[in-house]
Formats: structure tokens, sequence, C-alpha cells
């Protein structure tokens, strides 16, 4: 009879260990998720962006952007994954951090209180694209979208009402005629 209580213990002890080690695996496979393909809500992303530009803490963070020279409603414009994956962009601008602490001004106006969720039914069609990464890791990604009555813009593919700071953080890295044509494209209409 005592060898059947000792066994039951062992059990018991074997099946502890096994939830555990489900635990241990559950909050790995979530923690390499995270690591591996960055942040998808886009609040978490600016939030996270934000207080590491907050804390000075730029070793590491790169910024790429796609762009074409041409802004013109006659041409298809594509989506984000055929504008990236596909290059239909015509230049791609790689920044490194020791750039982008010139510009550490404009990056700290980076902030979650500037995302206001909006919903448009007309599609975006990507003619800019930025992304910043950490250790190859996305943080965020940008996409103006200036195709509809109004202008907005995606982070991490969800759509926002148009705010400048995402773009004013890219200027000093954009030639002077690309930034003109930007200007003039999401420009609010009033007719």
């Amino acid at each position: 009879m005592e060898g059947w209580h000792e066994s039951k213990k062992r059990i018991g002890l074997l099946l502890l260990l096994v939830a555990v080690l489900l635990v241990a695996v559950f909050f790995a496979v979530i923690a390499f998720s995270r690591y591996r393909w960055g942040f998808r809500n886009p609040e978490s992303a600016v939030k996270y962006f934000s207080s590491l530009v907050e804390q000075d803490n730029l070793n590491g963070i790169s910024l790429t952007i796609y762009y074409r020279y041409s802004i013109s409603t006659f041409h298809p414009r594509p989506c984000i994954e055929e504008f990236v994956d596909r290059r239909r962009y015509e230049r791609k601008t790689v920044v490194d951090s020791n750039e982008l602490e010139g510009n550490i001004e404009a990056l700290q106006q980076i902030g979650i209180d500037h995302l206001i969720p909006v919903t448009h039914e007309y599609p975006v069609l990507v003619m800019l694209y930025y992304i910043f990464e950490i250790h190859g890791r996305k943080i965020f990604d940008f996409a103006p979208n200036a195709s509809g009555d109004d202008s907005s813009m995606l982070i991490n593919g969800v759509e926002f009402e148009w705010n400048d700071v995402f773009f004013d953080v890219i200027r000093p890295f954009l030639p002077e005629d690309v930034i003109a044509r930007w200007d003039r494209a999401l420009m609010p209409c009033d007719w």
C-alpha cells in the first residue's frame, strides 16, 4: 500500500513538471515571435519606439525609406507588399543610428497621441514607405495614403488620421524635389 502512495506522488510530480514545461514553451514561443517578427500592434510599436528615443538609446536602430520620384494617379500604384517585395520603388535610402541621432528632435515628436484611427473605403496605394528596425527586427512601418479626399497613414498596416510628425521624421533623408511632390500630394483639398 505504501508503494502505491509513493507512485501517486511521483505521477503527480511528473504531471506538475510537464505542466511547468508546457508553460515555459508557451512563453518561449511568444517571446520568440515578438523577437522575430516585431510588433504588430501599432500603438505598442510606437510606444516602444518612443521609449527608446526618450532614453536616447538609438543603438541598433535603422530607418529604411523606399520611394518613387513620380507620384502619379495614371499609373497603377502597388500595395505595400508589392511595393517592397517586387521592387516597385525607384529609390531606397538606409539611415543608420548615427545619422538618426542628428534628427533626434523629429524622432522625439513621434508618439501614440498622434495615432487617431480612421477607416476609408478606398485602397491604400503606396508610393512611399519606411520602416524602423532594431537589430533587424521591425519596430514599425509607415506608408502615407493620399488616394482619397483626405490623407491618412498606415502604421503597421492600420490606418490612422494623417499627422505630419510621421513624415517630418524622414524629410532630412529625402531629396528636396521628392519632399515638394509629397507636400503637394498630401495637401488637403479645399473643393
